[in-house]
């Protein structure tokens, strides 16, 4: 037995290096895909006995806190310093975790979330990164940073990326879907990053948007080296996104592929997708991808590629941002979860929050109109 997984056994387009098999949690109900106490089947020095490999970890910790209301479960799976980006601003503390949670589960006291992926990388020793993709279903039966309870039932789509060492997550980026959830509770947008812009923000690094080229046009890739995942993935996104190589769709893509983006926006297809992709790009239209982190699994219906990004770029009234304010620099942090088949992504989940993209947006013209440098 070799050192790499051919395409042939894994239906995805690159190698994948041998590893231990963790716990899935695809095509499982919610109950079954719950990970129960079991022996040890990966190495993870400093974590707590209960938990047999990283996946498990990081589903069972989120089930036991969300779920069982486990709230001060956190204190011993966060470190005390631990560092949480969002859209909007850094979280610094554990407290403030806590917070959040209480705050969060307040708002919508009967939600409970439904784990769709967890890819992976990373070892005991240098810590591991995990990313979680799930939906959480609830009823806004209380106050929430939107305002008054609304009684509405809503779903939210999240990612959560995290570095975790020792039984303690040090580092997490969170993306949460919520335009989708601003829709579904029967609000305005515009009018809910309005409210945000004008409330003190977290700490916010500051946005530099970069050129979209240093001289002539973005270099052209060839079709992409099959060497391993993360290769495989750069090309995609340097042809979509750097080159607008929208009709490089079909290279990457199956005929029938499903994407489920932010906004609760559904793409069928590569004629749709490839609509979708330009009505993000028309709100930003020199806007620069960075892919920051790539991760995956081997789950049970296919390869899973987990990749983390940013969209850096100034706004534009039009596309998926809308009347936004224009001319104002925008960091938009996203994830996207890649299934594969026969060579191809079958399906997509691109999660982006198009609310603090206008949150941004507004307090950058709010500062200009004020006369900030």
């Amino acid at each position: 037995m070799g050192d790499e997984l051919e395409p042939k056994e894994t239906g995805a387009p690159f190698p994948l290096p041998r590893r231990e098999i963790v716990t899935r949690v695809r095509e499982r109900d919610a109950e079954a895909s719950r990970p129960k106490p079991g022996p040890r089947t990966q190495a993870m020095r400093g974590f707590d006995e209960a938990y047999s490999d990283i996946v498990d970890y990081i589903v069972r910790i989120t089930d036991r806190i969300w779920v069982e209301r486990a709230i001060g479960l956190i204190y011993d799976t966060y470190d005390p310093a631990c560092a949480v980006y969002s859209m909007y601003g850094v979280v610094r503390s554990v407290e403030e975790v806590v917070i959040g949670t209480v705050t969060a589960l307040d708002a919508f006291p009967d939600g409970e979330p439904r784990h769709l992926n967890v890819a992976w990388s990373g070892d005991e020793d240098a810590g591991f990164y995990t990313s979680h993709l799930g939906v959480s279903s609830s009823t806004n039966l209380g106050t929430s940073v939107y305002g008054p309870a609304t009684g509405r039932r809503v779903a939210l789509h999240f990612v959560a990326d995290c570095i975790s060492r020792a039984n303690r997550i040090h580092t997490e980026w969170l993306v949460r879907d919520a335009g989708a959830q601003v829709r579904a509770l029967g609000l305005d947008r515009q009018e809910v990053a309005r409210t945000f812009a004008n409330t003190p923000a977290l700490d916010v690094p500051m946005i530099a948007p970069p050129g979209r080229t240093a001289g002539p046009a973005p270099a052209r890739s060839p079709k992409p080296a099959a060497k391993d995942a993360e290769a495989w993935i750069r090309a995609l996104y340097h042809d979509l996104w750097a080159l607008r190589r929208l009709d490089l769709l079909e290279r990457y893509y199956a005929d029938d592929v499903v994407c489920h983006a932010g906004g609760g926006r559904l793409a069928r297809g590569t004629r749709e997708i490839s609509r979708l992709l330009l009505h993000v790009m028309a709100g930003l239209p020199d806007g620069v991808m960075r892919v920051d982190h790539v991760c995956w699994s081997r789950e049970t219906d296919g390869v899973i590629v987990a990749v983390r990004w940013v969209l850096i770029g100034t706004t534009r009234p039009g596309g998926f941002l809308g009347d936004a304010p224009a001319g104002q620099p925008v960091a938009m942090m996203g994830a996207s979860h890649h299934r594969f088949a026969a060579g191809k992504i079958v399906e997509e989940w691109m999660i982006f929050d198009e609310i603090g993209a206008l949150t941004q947006a507004y307090r950058g013209q709010m500062a200009r109109e004020a006369g900030s440098p």
